[in-house]
This record gives structure tokens, sequence and C-alpha cells, in this order.
């Protein structure tokens, strides 16, 4: 039987870091997903706010995502990713904001939460089992 490949949501600024700078740590745990070598856990909110900050100008001006490659990252976490649907609500952190995070680790059964959220996330160190990481951390657990 085939090990189950580990299950990650990763917190909105993995995301643009990975998106931002396609060599450093967070760009790993995007491309194993596009391996195959991750499940990339996502929602509803999540997928929502991925591409709320995408579009922000601030981080246009790191990287110039034109149509074809948000649609390139649309197509991505649409096809690729595994839908998570929010039936169990979790209101563990400081900001609420953060939240659908954590509901969608928990619903989805993560393996690990990734995030760069020090003053937030990273702070709760858990959620019902599931280890809340630094994306370094989340890389050398997954020995990528």
């Amino acid at each position: 039987m085939a090990k189950e490949k580990p299950r990650l949501v990763l917190d909105t600024n993995i995301i643009i870091s990975a998106v931002i700078s396609v060599e450093g740590v967070p760009a790993q745990l995007l491309r194993a997903c596009l391996k195959n070598r991750l499940t990339l856990l996502v929602s509803d909110p999540v997928l929502q706010e991925y591409f709320q900050v995408l579009s922000y100008p601030k981080i246009q001006k790191y990287k110039k995502l034109d149509a074809s490659g948000l649609q390139g990252l649309s197509s991505f976490f649409l096809t690729q990713a595994e839908r998570v649907e929010i039936l169990e609500k979790v209101k563990k952190s400081a900001d609420p904001d953060d939240d659908k995070f954590l509901e969608t680790a928990v619903n989805g059964k993560a393996t690990l939460l990734v995030s760069g959220d020090i003053p937030g996330l990273l702070t709760l160190k858990e959620i019902d089992g599931i280890p809340i990481v630094s994306a370094k951390e989340a890389v050398e657990r997954l020995s990528l």
C-alpha cells in the first residue's frame, strides 16, 4: 500500500513568498505540491485571500503576474489542490482572519499548517494535533 502524501495548508504569506522568490524555501513547498509530492489543501476563503493578496499593487511590483501567470496559478489551485469544505468552525487565532487557515487544516485533516506569521499562527504551535510550522521546519520535517 502506498504511503499517503503529506497534506499541507499554506498560509498566504508562504504562497506570496514562493511567487516572489522561486529559489526560496516556500517555493520548495509549492514546487513539491506542483510535482504531486504533497497535497495542498485549500478552502474557498483561503483561495479568496490568495487571489486578493496576489492582486495587490505592492505584490505586483515585486513579481509582475500577468493574466496568464494568474491563470496558471488559479489553474494549479483549482485542479491540483484538494478543496476542503469547512464544516467545523475554528476560532483560536488572535487574528480572526487567520481562522480560515486553522479551519482548512482541521477540516482537511492536514499533516502540517505552514506559516510565516511569527506573531500570529506560529505562536499557536498546533491545532487539533496538527503542527503549525515555518516553511523551513516543514521542508526539514518532510525531507524535501
